[in-house]
């Protein structure tokens, strides 16, 4: 048997050393571990298989097995790929009404856009999708606004959007009763300006 001293070395504190003497008593009297198995003391061999005593679905033949993960994989696929194709199909705007819209006051003949307005949704949101082409670029922090109107005046705003050269394609939602307005119109971000109206 190995002495104490012989383990942990003599420059120990004695608050340590009384602390590991008491841990080392205990190992001793607890005794050597016992024996190993047979079957965990030997290492396998590379290659070796371990026969295994009992199956792991003991109720199917191993084919079953494999042919029953094949057919999970193949249904996992057939859904994903029904679930790409059903819902992809509401992504696309569907408008209900086109309006159309010109040029007002000192804005160039040429700028144009139309409205195109969904159905509403059950809250009672109205997507629109805006087309404008022909309005002047806007200052570098400027934007332009789309608004409701009611006898000429802006009174319920559909939101801001900037334009590109060529035409610009903007989705927009408006969250009111359409019926209580008689018209739409794009300003500045000032509402200085009428450019567009109905």
């Amino acid at each position: 048997m190995t002495d104490f001293h012989d383990l942990v070395g003599d420059d120990l504190t004695p608050e340590e050393e009384a602390r590991l003497r008491g841990v080392h008593e205990l190992l001793v009297a607890a005794g050597p571990p016992p024996e190993l198995p047979p079957e965990l003391a030997e290492r396998p061999g590379r290659g070796a298989h371990r026969r295994r005593d009992r199956p792991l679905f003991p109720l199917l033949p191993p084919r079953r097995v494999a042919a029953g993960a094949v057919l999970g994989l193949a249904s996992v696929a057939l859904a994903f790929g029904i679930g790409i194709l059903v819902g992809n199909r509401g992504h696309e705007f569907e408008p209900a009404r086109t309006v159309s819209m010109h040029a007002a006051g000192g804005t160039p003949a040429t700028a144009i856009a139309s409205i195109e307005v969904a159905d509403a949704d059950k809250a009672g949101n109205w997507p629109l999708q805006l087309y404008v082409s022909g309005l002047p670029m806007q200052r570098p922090n400027a934007h332009y606004e789309l608004w409701l109107t009611r006898h000429g005046k802006p009174v319920a705003l559909c939101g801001p959007f900037r334009i590109h050269a060529g035409k610009t394609v903007v989705r927009m939602n408006a969250p009111y009763l359409l019926k209580k307005f008689d018209g739409w119109i794009v300003t500045t971000d000032d509402r200085a300006h009428v450019l567009l109206t109905t």
